[in-house]
């Protein structure tokens, strides 16, 4: 193998993929349909009912995979920006589909059966989760499915289906010791388990977005109190992204997150 000897320069400038986060109906998706030549892969029921743009309504996780199976049997690329609303919802999707890919393996023939070996379906009441499994073991299948998700979502831009991926999500807080020995309240990402910590490890970026009065801004500081941060040079600090004009309209200032390239 013959080794590299020269300096060789950045082959990327934006996040490639990039998870935003906040607190529900904080403007996520709005500020999303700001971007030009986007689908926005909605996934939560009436999540952008009040919002103009490119929007795919998206109720069950048959019909995302449906998509995106579409999006990559396509001829060329589709969409330059591809957003998921919501990972959170993905999360939930993957609790029932990884109890059925549980309840189709050797160990899982007997889990959530009838007296007569039936299988259940999530809508009976009867249905148990497989996080319900003892000491955690059934976390693994859930998260199985949102790995395979996430490089079913990944593979749209290594086959340049579209170019750039975002991945929208709610927070939860949480309870953490600050620096100085105190419990404060924390922002964390609303996903499950390890599921949370393999998203953010490979993304390209995190930003946690907030409103001030009428602007909103996407925080790339990474401290004890908030997840976020990334690989671009450019994504520092607090970035003003979005405006709210006197017609109530959205002004939106995506060029300073996608540079031109």
């Amino acid at each position: 193998m013959e080794l590299v000897t020269e300096i060789t320069k950045p082959k990327f400038i934006n996040p490639r993929t990039l998870l935003i986060y906040s607190k529900p109906k904080c403007g996520k998706t709005a500020i999303s349909s700001g971007l030009k030549n986007h689908l926005i892969l909605e996934l939560e029921v009436g999540g952008a009912g009040y919002i103009e743009g490119r929007i795919q309504e998206i109720n069950k996780a048959s019909e995302f995979i449906e998509v995106l199976t579409t999006i990559r049997n396509s001829p060329e690329q589709v969409y330059e920006y591809l957003i998921v609303d919501t990972v959170t919802k993905m999360d939930e999707w993957s609790e029932i589909v990884g109890t059925y890919y549980y309840m189709d393996k050797a160990q899982g023939q007997k889990f959530n059966r009838d007296a007569r070996g039936n299988k259940l379906t999530h809508v009976d009441k009867r249905f148990e989760s497989v996080h319900e499994i003892g000491n955690g073991f059934g976390y693994q299948h859930s998260r199985n499915v949102m790995l395979e998700w996430y490089d079913m979502l990944n593979d749209l831009i290594s086959t340049k289906k579209v170019k750039y991926l975002i991945l929208l999500a709610h927070i939860k807080d949480k309870l953490i010791e600050s620096k100085s020995g105190d419990t404060v309240e924390a922002i964390d990402i609303n996903l499950t388990g390890k599921v949370k910590s393999i998203y953010a490890s490979r993304v390209d970026a995190i930003g946690y977005f907030y409103r001030k009065e009428k602007d909103g801004f996407l925080s790339f500081d990474n401290d004890y109190k908030v997840i976020s941060g990334g690989r671009c040079s450019h994504l520092n600090g607090e970035i003003k992204i979005s405006e709210k004009q006197e017609d109530g309209s959205i002004k939106t200032f995506w060029e300073k997150i996608y540079k031109q390239e």
